[in-house]
């Protein structure tokens, strides 16, 4: 009795808030799976790969570097963190509550840290140096190589420093004392990422082409994945050997800095908005952004684990089979498993997460606009309440909003907006009061073609699987776009059929009427099908469009030229073709009106009708005069047409071959056209037989009397 109940009430709202209109029906806007709530904004929420909303662990500012973008992050065997900025070219460290800036090399950017024993080593661009960072606090340049870009940097197990390079793409080996020597030259434009595993083997990941290179004891490159898209970046061994990487494609996020190799681009203003699961928002990633995670076994046999149009900057390794990734353009963490799991883990003030660093049990990172170190912790009650903000719904017209409803469990609040502008502004309503009725209430948000709605989470606990909006679209006026006369006489055998008077759009009473004594009776209606030619009929065929796709019916008028009053012609037909019986009518020059109406989808008083006027058509049912006047040998034809010009005309002698006349004027171009011709002898005009055809392919013969 309570389930049903249950489905009683939120019906019984939805009636009450749309009963006004008295639509047909409702349209049911239904927000569920993962890849539909991504397409949201969450904050401070998870989604699972179930669809599931739900706290997400919090994520915590450590310090802001009070820089527009943190592009490195490392750690120090003594817990101290390392973070590099960009612009101003700061290395900043933080232990406990002390934070220092311990390297200003303003105005570069440093893009890689590492920490060897002792020593802290940043790499600056587009200086292209090396910089160490010594434990009595002093610096000096330690490494400056030929090529401008330096990108990754990491130690081996020897404490030998790889330094990764572009323009062009060298990988550099500098031991201690600062003696370098060159290891390997790719064919790429960058080398842009390092990584050593367990067993001390180095990888190393390019840029134009994206490959993953392996090097062995003896610094031979073995190349271990090569993709098609544009970069190689995030390289983080396993524990059991393999390895995980991110490739990403060459288009990046619009308007911005470049980020890396120019391969992925920074935002440093602006915002963008989710989409509906149906029409599409301003908030449609850039054509060509895409990332693949990648995971490549102990014997090199490499598997896609994960596709997604977020750009990914640096993954984080958790065991064998799980990573997590830092993306852009939403500063986004998502929890990846090789079993195909996908989690959004959490979402950052920020646009970029650009670099992750597995601290013990919480995870540090480093964000782009605005720079910051964050913490991703446990789940928690938040200084804020987690927030999700679904994407907008276009209803496509001015709508009337019915009953908003929600599945889950715990305490959640529901708010909604609405306004006439693709994206949310200040044009747009304020966000209703929240309600916490799941069944369904009525929506409060003023009527308007855009609508949005808000989850609130007060409680760790609370979980939220799925959320309806219930809407009446004002309804769109159908279009007939265009109308075709076929020409005169052009009929089409309905498809399939036997019957030879089956003709497609010819009324059933006139078919029959046409139909020899004992022909098969065929109501069937289809498409075109073979062509056939039957005088005195007009093939009309017609285009009509619906934004709503309502189901239409047509109707036809028409009018004689000159007249005001249009007459109907036929009414409720369910098919865009009508073939129209021009013997009915008098010979002249006519129009045909279509009206395509939307009352099959819609009730009386919302039905809409659209409107058409075809070109001038002709109609033409009497055929020629033909005049023939002897003069001995001599034989002048007079051809007259009531209404349309004289088309061709032709002779024959005594059951001869027809042989055509060309007019006197020599172009048969109208309704009075005289012709001659010679008789081979004076008994020959006994049997001459003419033949005159108007444009309308009206014909008729005449003999000399």
């Amino acid at each position: 009795m309570h389930q049903l109940l249950r489905l009683v009430v939120p019906i019984a709202l939805l009636a009450a808030a749309i009963s006004s209109l008295s639509a047909a029906g409702p349209m049911f806007w239904t927000v569920a799976s993962q890849a539909e709530f991504l397409k949201g904004t969450p904050s401070g929420v998870s989604i699972d790969g179930a669809g599931r909303l739900v706290v997400a662990p919090a994520i915590t500012t450590v310090h802001d570097l009070a820089a527009p973008q943190a592009w490195s992050l490392a750690r120090g065997e003594d817990g101290a963190w390392y973070a590099g900025t960009g612009g101003d070219g700061r290395v900043v460290r933080g232990r406990g509550t002390e934070v220092a800036t311990i390297l200003d090399v303003e105005p570069s950017a440093i893009h890689a840290i590492a920490v060897v024993g002792t020593r802290v080593y940043a790499a600056s661009s587009p200086d292209g140096r090396v910089h160490v960072v010594e434990p009595d606090g002093s610096t000096r340049v330690f490494f400056d190589p030929a090529e401008p870009y330096i990108w990754a940097m990491t130690a081996d197990r020897q404490g030998r420093l790889w330094v990764a390079t572009g323009h062009p793409a060298t990988i550099h080996r500098v031991l201690p004392d600062g003696t370098a020597s060159v290891v390997y030259r790719p064919s790429a434009r960058h080398v842009v990422s390092l990584a050593v595993d367990q067993s001390g083997r180095v990888f190393a990941g390019t840029d134009h082409p994206a490959r993953l290179y392996r090097f062995d004891a003896g610094d031979r490159p073995f190349v271990v994945l090569e993709t098609t898209l544009t970069e190689m970046r995030g390289i983080h061994p396993t524990p059991d050997g393999g390895v995980f990487v991110a490739a990403i494609s060459a288009s990046g996020e619009p308007g911005g800095e470049t980020a890396v190799t120019g391969s992925v681009t920074i935002t440093v203003g602006g915002t963008q908005t989710g989409t509906s699961t149906t029409t599409g928002t301003s908030g449609a990633p850039p054509t060509g952004r895409r990332s693949v995670v990648y995971r490549v076994d102990a014997a090199g046999v490499w598997d896609a684990v994960w596709d997604t149009t977020d750009a990914i900057y640096d993954l984080a390794v958790l065991d064998d089979r799980t990573v997590l990734a830092a993306t852009g353009p939403e500063g986004r963490v998502y929890q990846i498993s090789t079993d195909g799991s996908v989690l959004l883990l959490g979402t950052a003030d920020a646009r970029q997460i650009t670099r992750l660093l597995r601290d013990g049990a919480r995870t540090l990172m480093v964000s782009a606009n605005p720079g910051r170190v964050l913490a991703l912790g446990a789940p928690s009650v938040q200084a804020t309440s987690p927030t999700y903000v679904s994407p907008v719904r276009d209803a496509r017209t001015l709508a009337q909003w019915g009953t908003v409803q929600w599945d889950g469990t715990g305490t959640i609040s529901l708010q909604t907006r609405s306004g006439n502008t693709e994206v949310p502004d200040d044009s747009w309503s304020a966000w209703s009061a929240p309600t916490t009725q799941a069944r369904g209430s009525a929506i409060q948000s003023p009527g308007a073609r855009f609508i949005q709605w808000r989850a609130s989470f007060p409680a760790t606990q609370a979980v939220l699987t799925s959320v309806t909006v219930a809407y009446l679209p004002r309804n769109t006026r159908p279009v007939v776009t265009e109308i075709t006369a076929h020409p005169p006489g052009v009929v089409f055998q309905r498809p399939f059929s036997s019957d030879e008077g089956a003709i497609a759009g010819l009324d059933d009473v006139v078919a029959d009427s046409r139909r020899p004594a004992g022909g098969e009776v065929n109501t069937a209606t289809a498409s075109l099908g073979r062509r056939m030619f039957q005088r005195g009929l007009q093939t009309l065929q017609w285009k009509a469009e619906d934004a709503d796709a309502d189901r239409l019916t047509y109707s036809l008028h028409y009018r004689r030229e000159g007249e005001v009053e249009w007459r109907p012609l036929r009414a409720e037909l369910n098919t865009p073709l009508f073939v129209w019986d021009t013997t009915a009518v008098a010979d002249g020059r006519y129009f045909i009106r279509v009206t395509a109406a939307d009352a099959p989808s819609n009730t009386p008083d919302r039905v809409l009708e659209g409107t058409r006027d075809s070109d001038a058509i002709e109609v033409d049912n009497t055929p020629p005069v033909i005049t023939i006047t002897v003069m001995g040998l001599q034989v002048i034809v007079q051809v007259t047409d009531g209404h349309s010009a004289v088309h061709r005309v032709d002779y024959a002698l005594g059951g001869g071959p027809w042989q055509e006349l060309r007019p006197v004027d020599g172009l048969p171009d109208s309704r009075d056209e005289r012709y001659t011709l010679t008789l081979p002898s004076a008994d020959a005009a006994a049997r001459l037989v003419v033949r005159a055809t108007d444009v309308m392919q009206n014909v008729t013969s005449a003999t000399v009397r």
